[in-house]
């Protein structure tokens, strides 16, 4: 897995970036790739754009159900990542009317990333 991790408005995921120098014609201004966030903040984080409504929240927080899952898969937390897994599938099929669901699912994986499985 990447070593740098960029989360801003546009992306959240690893730096896709092949080099570390920046080339000429780079559009980027910033370099906004740092260290990977601790999954327990990414689930926190996770769980305040689930219960936010807008569109740009939503794409996001699809996002970060990826990264959260990949995370979870690379420290061996089976339990955190399925429960990540049905949180997800409950985001992405029932709309707004699923946060509920979502959040319990979310507790639950945070629950479990806690305990380290």
């Amino acid at each position: 897995m990447a070593t740098k991790w960029v989360d801003n408005n546009a992306y959240i995921g690893p730096d896709r970036r092949r080099r570390p120098a920046r080339r000429v014609l780079d559009r980027r201004r910033y370099d906004d790739a740092g260290e990977l966030p601790p999954l327990g903040a990414m689930l926190r984080r996770l769980r305040v754009r689930v219960t936010s409504g807008s569109a740009e929240d939503r794409r996001h927080a699809l996002e970060m159900f990826k990264a959260a899952i990949g995370e979870a898969n690379r420290l061996g937390w089976r339990r955190c990542a399925a429960a990540l897994m049905s949180a997800d599938e409950a985001f992405r099929t029932g709309g707004p009317q699923s946060a509920g669901l979502v959040e319990a699912w979310l507790i639950d994986a945070m629950d479990h990333a806690g305990a380290g499985r």
